[in-house]
């Protein structure tokens, strides 16, 4: 996510509200990492009369993404958004579509009603750009946390600590059938799966090849964000930011979210069964089976579009990462610090991964830097 843009607004109540926004950038392909910032005007409060802004198609119909945004007691606020690649539904209860390139714009509408401040903002691409493809974009922990791997959008796999090396995807391979956006390890850690943005799942060591969407000619419905494997390691799900869950092996897809409230950016086995599923500009958080939704939602402010999560080794809690750095707490995961808290970081954060006690995390930044927190262990390089 390199391709980096900055915003400013007034907007809400009062003679500070505005009618037009500005931008540093007025165009990107998803992925475009917008710096959002403004004036809110007195007597605002996220979750209650201000709920941020909509990223939709210009004028102001079809699918919309809806981001709340923390609102300091002047009025000031900023926060960090990235342009999707999927947007939920109309009216927050239609469904959503996948973003194809065209005229959007940014609305914030004042918090007492007065204006709507917008500016335009033009999708170049309905795909990531093959730019990304030298980011790293994941980190998975072996299961004694004494290493870890890290994989970039472009396939290559590098292995630290006690983490072994099986193998990377060739060089353009990754280009031909969509960039890798995750990475799973097998049971016993001798292996791995690499899945890609377009559904493409490949197995290395001892990973078996359970299925994918590209080898049943299917398209997802959104880009795939995530893999995450079962509890036995003989099988895996992939969610798409659509909100659509695809199971191979034996993971049985027990529910999912519906695509009005897209996008979505992660899935996370939980160890008794089931999976977390998390929103990206919501912060929600939910359990299947059932649903239930166990954090966040609509409406609930946070500082930075999310890019992953990690849970606990109870399944009863969870980490999620912004691409800020932030992290955020729910259910029995204790928080032990982020990256936000530093004055700056080279690049945005990708990926979170737990230590498997559950006392500690990594966060991974696009460039390659590894954050650690409570007692995650940073380690040299192996081999890659």
């Amino acid at each position: 996510m390199a391709l980096v843009a900055s915003a400013g607004l007034t907007a809400c109540g009062g003679p500070s509200a505005s009618k037009t926004l500005s931008l540093s950038v007025s165009s990107g392909p998803p992925g475009t990492v917008l710096t959002v910032g403004g004036k809110a005007g007195g007597g605002c409060s996220a979750g209650t009369n201000w709920f941020g802004f909509d990223f939709e198609h210009a004028g102001g119909k079809g699918p919309v993404t809806q981001m709340t945004t923390p609102v300091q007691t002047n009025g000031s606020w900023s926060v960090t958004f990235v342009v999707p690649s999927y947007l939920g539904g109309e009216g927050r209860t239609g469904p959503g579509a996948p973003i194809t390139p065209g005229r959007y714009e940014l609305a914030a509408p004042s918090c007492k009603g007065h204006v709507v401040a917008t500016s335009a903002f033009q999708v170049t691409s309905g795909k990531l750009p093959a730019s990304r493809a030298s980011e790293y974009i994941d980190i998975v922990a072996t299961p004694d946390g004494e290493g870890y791997w890290l994989v970039r959008a472009d396939g290559a796999v590098s292995a630290f600590g006690d983490a072994h090396a099986y193998g990377s995807l060739p060089p353009g391979q990754a280009a031909s059938g969509g960039l890798v956006v995750g990475m799973a390890r097998t049971y016993d850690a001798h292996g791995y799966w690499l899945a890609t943005s377009e559904g493409a799942v490949y197995g290395f060591g001892d990973a078996h090849s359970y299925g994918s969407l590209s080898a049943e000619h299917t398209s997802p419905a959104g880009p795939i964000v995530g893999i995450t494997p079962t509890p036995t390691g003989r099988g895996y799900w992939l969610l798409s930011t659509g909100g659509y869950i695809y199971g191979f092996g034996d993971a049985h897809v027990v529910g999912m979210p519906t695509s009005h409230l897209a996008p979505f950016d992660a899935i996370a086995a939980r160890p008794a069964g089931g999976y977390v599923v998390t929103g990206a500009d919501t912060g929600a958080v939910y359990l299947y089976p059932g649903g239930e939704l166990v954090s966040g939602g609509p409406g609930t402010a946070q500082a930075a579009t999310l890019i992953g999560t990690a849970v606990t080794p109870s399944g009863n809690g969870a980490w999620q990462a912004g691409m800020n750095g932030g992290v955020s707490t729910w259910g029995d995961a204790g928080f032990y610090g982020s990256a936000a808290a530093q004055s700056s970081i080279p690049a945005p954060v990708t990926a979170i991964a737990a230590a498997p006690d559950g006392r500690g995390y990594w966060l991974l930044d696009a460039k390659g830097h590894i954050y650690t927190f409570g007692d995650a262990k940073a380690f040299a390089s192996k081999s890659s």
